[in-house]
């Protein structure tokens, strides 16, 4: 099992779907992802998970205006939607939630999970905190997983929001997951991964970047051929739905 608290999941909200996915796919090497389509129908929007190891890259875009993210594009354009992290105990997250002020605008269960989704205005970006009790990994897995390539990067190590008090926003997160931090830290370490918080100054608040690590194993864990002729791409880096993407050398945890 994976270790927790763990960055699982970064998600862009994209106006042109196919293209979106076309240029994330050719940039981190990876294959075609696994789409939920009628039940994210219902809430409105369309979307592509598209799997690397452990962590995911999500690209949604609406399908009709009067939806969160048909709203948000019409708000703010493209743009960084949300960050999914994986912990083992959700009523307890709620529990401190709760002690900070803060609950979820979203509580239920997906195919037996407890799923929770918090408001940026909380947490400095849309959250989705998941807590995961079968042996499938993660959502819509092993279906998922099984499309996962490593060819050019190994998995997501960092994502950075955009925040007006990134050290008070930092301190927040670390209480609701029952960390710690120094305080005025602006990063809050996952057992995956971390969370860095930056100031919005100039920019728009929310999900502005993510980093991967650049792939050390195998160039494709499924067994399929390489598609990437490029092997190594560290250093790299590409905008995407407003979304800095950089290949790092940092080394996935």
């Amino acid at each position: 099992m994976i270790p927790v608290p763990a960055l699982r999941q970064v998600v862009q909200l994209a106006a042109d779907l196919p293209a979106a996915i076309a240029t994330t796919r050719d940039f981190l090497g990876l294959h075609r992802g696994f789409s939920e389509e009628e039940g994210m129908a219902v809430l409105g929007f369309e979307h592509e998970v598209l799997a690397i190891d452990r962590t995911f890259v999500e690209i949604v875009a609406p399908l009709i205006p009067d939806s969160s993210p048909g709203r948000m594009l019409a708000r703010q354009g493209e743009s960084g939607y949300m960050v999914v992290v994986q912990v083992d105990d959700l009523d307890g997250v709620v529990e401190r939630g709760r002690q900070l002020g803060i609950s979820p605008v979203m509580r239920e269960r997906l195919d037996g999970n407890p799923i929770s989704q918090w408001h940026p205005r909380d947490l400095g970006t849309l959250a989705e905190i998941d807590q995961i009790d079968d042996d499938r990994g993660w959502h819509f897995c092993p279906e998922l997983s099984d499309t996962g390539s490593t060819a050019v990067v190994s998995n997501i190590v960092g994502a950075d929001v955009a925040v007006k008090d990134p050290a008070a926003t930092a301190a927040r997160w670390a209480a609701l997951l029952g960390t710690s931090i120094p305080d005025g830290a602006t990063t809050v370490p996952l057992a995956v991964g971390e969370l860095r918080f930056i100031d919005m100054t100039g920019g728009g608040r929310g999900l502005a970047s993510a980093e991967f690590a650049r792939s050390t194993a195998d160039p494709d864990r499924t067994g399929r051929p390489d598609r990437n002729s490029e092997p190594d791409r560290t250093g790299r880096s590409t905008t995407i739905c407003g979304v800095r993407l950089t290949i790092t050398e940092q080394e996935s945890r």
